[in-house]
């Protein structure tokens, strides 16, 4: 493993904002460009663009920022989101949190809990889809281009969404000046409020990052979308009809309770399970894992 230098002097870290999302460009063979998401010092959370040197000895910033204004919890950095994944047309997906404040996730003129549409050479952004709470993971479906959200609930319930353009996915916890975390997290009197494809009912899971795994050497899970579990200590793994709903579902049991917290599990090109673990203390792990 090689430590790649890079400058995170303005960098905002607290609570659950921080350095929080990275995805590489589709072309990064040939322009070594990634990007990253990440609290900034200056009161907001930023989409920021790196190139990356041919030695992979240092990443220098080329759009500082690509995207600015993203909402940002300054008193405590709770629920800033900010994952990161490129749709099937190109655009940057970038889902946010909520900032924990009641109006956010409904209020169109916010690009808080919401998940955007990003343009990665000029930065313009629109808003895709709205009423989220705080979007961990997103992940493209291989051959089909549907696009999945992860997200962490309240106490009643953690949800995976099938998005689609112009969707409120009914998240809603305006309580006249405060945060309401007793609403569900799909309210059904938002009209046209979608429903999620899986919720975990009580207790909550804490679901995080995800990944789509693919290939008949992973027998069963080839196709199935994989979901890290932070407070259930382990991967979910989650079987989809070929409009999106779930099927069914297990864990992985090599993984149960076996490294503790899982943040992101994410398919690399090269077959594999890249795996990281969210302990703290200095014991985290970035695991690989293949089938056999």
């Amino acid at each position: 493993m090689q430590e790649v230098r890079a400058d995170f002097g303005d960098l905002f870290a607290d609570g659950e904002t921080g350095l929080m999302g990275l995805a590489l460009d589709p072309e990064f063979a040939e322009n070594r460009r990634l990007y990253s998401c990440q609290g900034d010092q200056d009161g907001d959370i930023d989409v920021v663009a790196w190139t990356v040197a041919s030695d992979w000895s240092s990443a220098t910033r080329v759009a500082d920022p690509l995207v600015g204004g993203l909402p940002i919890n300054e008193g405590s950095g709770r629920h800033g989101g900010c994952r990161l994944e490129f749709a099937p047309d190109g655009a940057l997906l970038v889902g946010t949190g909520d900032t924990a404040t009641g109006t956010v996730p409904q209020d169109p003129d916010s690009l808080g809990g919401k998940v955007l549409r990003t343009d990665p050479a000029t930065g313009e952004v629109a808003v895709w889809t709205s009423g989220h709470r705080n979007v961990q993971g997103l992940a493209v479906r291989p051959g089909r281009g549907q696009v999945f959200s992860v997200e962490h609930g309240p106490d009643r319930d953690d949800e995976v969404n099938l998005l689609r353009e112009g969707g409120n996915y009914g998240w809603d916890p305006d309580g006249g000046g405060s945060y309401d975390e007793s609403v569900p997290m799909t309210d059904p009197s938002i009209p046209g409020a979608v429903a999620a494809v899986w919720s975990s009912g009580d207790p909550t899971l804490a679901t995080s990052g995800a990944t789509f795994v693919g290939g008949e050497e992973w027998g069963d899970y080839d196709g199935q979308l994989l979901v890290a579990l932070l407070k259930d200590q382990g991967v979910l793994a989650l079987r989809l009809d070929d409009a999106g709903a779930v099927v069914g579902q297990s864990r992985v049991p090599e993984l149960d309770d076996a490294y503790g917290r899982i943040r992101t599990v994410q398919q690399s090109g090269d077959g594999a399970l890249y795996v990281i673990t969210d302990n703290g203390g200095g014991s985290d792990r970035l695991l690989q894992v293949t089938p056999g």
